[in-house]
């Protein structure tokens, strides 16, 4: 990989048709392999003015972000979007940041083509950072919460075990829940993995694509990635979170000269759900920031 761009290892953008309109299409990669575009799912929270895009964590989708989407399209349009293999979008068996940051890109030119100010949690806030890097004059800023630009211990063992569950015989969430409750011990957990339970037929089925993301590298690839972003830039750590250490504070302002950091102590990784009114005032003041630096 080259040294200073993510750019680089970018597949050209070529749509050679679109993908039949069925559950989870194995999307197929601009590398050759699969010519067909991603076709992110979003929702869109409304407000006027330069677009926000809200990208979710790891297990997560865009449902998890609507009370701060809406409470942030006050200043801006607010889209939140469900990354590959999560929500509603497509699956692929890929799942690299090359692979994430395309498909913001093609999200990007095909809902007008302005500068995005990016709001990334976790996993999203990866992708985001990867984004910004890639492609600075399409960035009006990148907020990352709790989560830092550089690789992470494999992990989520437990939750991977658990997504993998058959839940097919399950007729109530409460026998979802208790499926999964030998591997996730922890309720508030096990009730964020069960928003991935759909409804299906008499039972459930998971609609993550878990093989993919259980080998998903983006954390590994932004770390062997150079360069720098020069715009408006924030990091969200969370005092209850072991994501963000100091020790990361200088890796964060190596890549993002211009970034404020922020720490919110009562917030543990989840920060929208344990600290939302913080979380919100932050972000707000980031969105208000970028939106000064476009004029």
């Amino acid at each position: 990989m080259p040294p200073n761009t993510v750019a680089a290892i970018m597949p050209p953008n070529t749509v050679a048709a679109m993908m039949p309109p069925v559950p989870h299409p194995v999307a197929r990669t601009r590398r050759g392999r699969y010519p067909f575009p991603m076709q992110l799912a979003f929702r869109a929270f409304g407000g006027e003015g330069p677009p926000v895009v809200i990208l979710h964590g790891l297990f997560g989708s865009a449902q998890n972000w609507a009370g701060m989407g809406r409470r942030l399209s006050t200043h801006g349009a607010v889209f939140a979007l469900d990354m590959r293999n999560h929500g509603d979008s497509p699956h692929s068996p890929d799942h690299t940041l090359a692979d994430c940051v395309e498909d913001l890109h093609e999200w990007w030119a095909g809902h007008g083509g302005a500068p995005l100010r990016l709001i990334g949690h976790s996993l999203g806030g990866l992708v985001s950072m990867g984004f910004a890097l890639a492609h600075p004059d399409k960035t009006a800023g990148v907020a990352s919460v709790d989560i830092a630009p550089r690789a992470y211990p494999v992990g989520h063992q437990a939750e991977f075990r658990a997504l993998r569950a058959d839940i097919s015989g399950c007729a109530t969430r409460a026998e979802v829940d208790a499926r999964i409750a030998e591997e996730v011990t922890d309720p508030a957990t096990r009730q964020f993995l069960g928003t991935n339970a759909v409804r299906d037929g008499s039972g459930f089925h998971w609609r993550l694509n878990v093989d993919a993301l259980e080998r998903q590298t983006v954390a590994a690839d932004l770390a062997r990635v150079r360069g720098r972003f020069e715009g408006e830039a924030l990091l969200v750590a969370c005092g209850r979170s072991s994501y963000v250490g100091k020790e990361d504070h200088a890796l964060m302002r190596e890549r993002f000269p211009g970034a404020r950091i922020e720490t919110i102590p009562e917030a543990d990784h989840w920060p929208h759900i344990s600290a939302p009114d913080e979380l919100a005032r932050l972000l707000a003041g980031f969105l208000d920031r970028a939106a000064a630096a476009m004029q």
